[in-house]
């Protein structure tokens, strides 16, 4: 039987931030996959990057948005771990 007062324990930082970096990892990983493997087809639907400015930009907006959402779904993992 639940206890009435009982809260479901808040995940910790250090949890939150590996979460965060292998989110970051990853995006990093998967957005330089998308600018150095060549499309099957001829012409591709998008464009390179022109500069290397926007390749930079391009890789950390990438890797930003998946440590982001690597980030949310531990939260969610870790505050629902019934352990």
């Amino acid at each position: 039987m639940p206890e009435p007062h009982h809260r479901t324990p808040r995940p910790s930082f250090h949890q939150l931030l590996w979460h965060c970096l292998m989110g970051t990892a990853l995006g990093a990983l998967c957005a330089g996959l998308l600018l150095h493997v060549p499309s099957s087809a001829g012409d591709s639907l998008a464009d390179g990057p022109e500069t290397s400015f926007d390749t930079l930009r391009f890789l950390l907006s990438f890797a930003f948005l998946f440590g982001l959402g690597a980030t949310l779904t531990g939260a969610m993992f870790l505050s629902h771990d019934k352990s």
